[in-house]
């Protein structure tokens, strides 16, 4: 099996934690100055995912591209086959009047 897109957030955290330990500051002096709140600090450095906009934030914070630590997924996996359009029927709705 093809293996799919990754993203390397324990990487992310390591270089995270060094970075807060270095600055001093504290975890929510650090947050508010990134614009995420310490619990999404510690998610990270623990090697939890947090959504996209927030690990932009930290990347930008640490000067570094968010796409450093993207793992790409294998070519295989791009030539996948292509799943089929809806086709517009459903067990749940079959056999009752269309409402327009």
């Amino acid at each position: 099996m093809a293996r799919l897109a990754t993203y390397d957030y324990r990487a992310l955290g390591r270089l995270l934690r060094a970075r807060l330990e270095d600055d001093g500051r504290g975890w929510r002096v650090c947050a508010a100055e990134i614009g995420v709140c310490a619990s999404d600090l510690s998610r990270i450095c623990n090697g939890q995912s947090v959504s996209a906009p927030k690990v932009i934030a930290v990347c930008d914070w640490l000067k570094l591209s968010f796409r450093a630590f993207y793992d790409p997924p294998d070519a295989a996996a791009l030539e996948c086959e292509t799943p089929q359009m809806f086709h517009g029927k459903s067990t749940e709705t079959e056999g009752q009047a269309d409402v327009g």
